[in-house]
């Protein structure tokens, strides 16, 4: 592509994700969600939000089930995201074969999932043609699993077939989520990590880039996981295994300090002497893993408003708006559940800084 054209496609992508971002759901519009008192009123709450309106059409409110609206909400991201990265396509970006990669992915797990709870009727799939037509899966076939073999069938001729290969030996009668989740995401992982350009040592001070967040990504999920471990007192293979550090913002010796700490305050003060740390002492959290994602979250607000990467804002939307569609899941469960109202918004991401009226960190 010209560089004239793709300079406009990339201005317009960033429009675009903007934009679409200023839609989001309002502290008022959770609260709203929150107050429901059953799966039907809940629906007919969602149905309403003009954001959900379209993938939540074929939901009968009163007949309505948990698995179904959370099926259609994980569709909506889908929808969206097809209607964004048109546009990336025209900037000449990769980010979209790696969102394919995940959608995929997630399709599996659900399938699974819905398999392993007896109910595989419940694996509802509704990709939009633009991921459709890129899609490696035959979903039509994911749709009638019904064990190991099926599931290895309906896989034929995709990478996934010899990813989840290992499921041919699981016995008979297992539940296969988790076998197969962990082989499943280390190729998610592997994927994201590869479209991480080179570091090159950038200057004092600039902008961050795609690399910047695909780091802080990895780390997260490194720094939850190695927490966890150590309060569990785990061999120190697993940290092997778990603690990937592929793809990191942190030094060696960070490392180094953080997994050799004795125990789980030593690890937390190790931890808040790196950049995490000062990110974290920004954001009110009950759980490591929760205080990481309010920083990703915060991250990716700021940045998506003011980076000129269209993949970097891309992917900032992205999540933003996968965590939009968790903190619904969240309310269908804590509604199914009859959880009080203020404790329910209370566990939502975004709300408490949504509600800030200081500067974005």
């Amino acid at each position: 592509m010209a560089p004239a054209l793709r300079s406009k496609a990339s201005n317009a992508a960033l429009a675009k994700a903007r934009a679409m971002y200023g839609d989001r759901l309002t502290p008022e519009d959770y609260r709203r969600l929150a107050a429901c008192r059953s799966i039907p009123q809940l629906a007919a709450e969602l149905k309403n939000l003009p954001a959900y309106t379209a993938a939540l059409e074929p939901v009968s409110a009163p007949t309505a089930r948990r698995a179904q609206l959370e099926a259609l909400l994980r569709q909506a991201v889908y929808a969206r995201c097809d209607s964004l990265f048109r546009y990336e396509l025209s900037a000449g970006q990769q980010v979209y074969g790696y969102f394919t990669v995940s959608c995929e992915v997630d399709e599996i797990i659900t399938c699974l999932r819905c398999l392993d709870a007896g109910r595989p009727g419940d694996y509802l799939f509704k990709l939009p043609d633009y991921l459709r037509h890129r899609c490696t899966v035959d979903l039509y076939a994911l749709a009638h699993v019904t064990d190991a073999k099926s599931l290895l069938a309906a896989l034929a001729g995709t990478p996934y077939r010899q990813v989840l290969a290992p499921l041919a030996d699981v016995p008979a009668g297992r539940k296969l989520l988790v076998y197969a989740e962990p082989l499943l995401e280390d190729y998610r992982h592997k994927a994201f990590v590869a479209l991480a350009p080179q570091k090159g040592g950038g200057a004092p001070g600039r902008a961050p880039g795609l690399g910047d967040y695909i780091e802080m990504e990895c780390d997260a999920a490194a720094l939850s996981n190695a927490g966890r471990l150590l309060r569990v007192h785990a061999e120190p293979r697993w940290y092997a295994q778990l603690v990937r550090r592929d793809c990191t913002a942190l030094k060696p010796a960070e490392w180094q300090a953080l997994l050799a700490a004795p125990d789980y305050p030593a690890y937390l003060a190790a931890l808040h002497k790196t950049v995490y740390g000062r990110m974290l002492d920004r954001c009110r959290y009950s759980t490591l893993k929760e205080g990481l994602q309010k920083c990703r979250y915060n991250w990716c607000r700021k940045w998506l408003r003011f980076s000129t990467d269209p993949a970097l804002v891309m992917l900032c939307y992205v999540y933003l708006i996968r965590c939009e569609v968790t903190n619904l899941e969240h309310i269908i469960e804590g509604v199914h559940y009859g959880m009080p109202a203020d404790e329910l918004y209370g566990m939502l991401i975004g709300c408490d800084e949504e509600n800030s009226k200081g500067r974005e960190h």
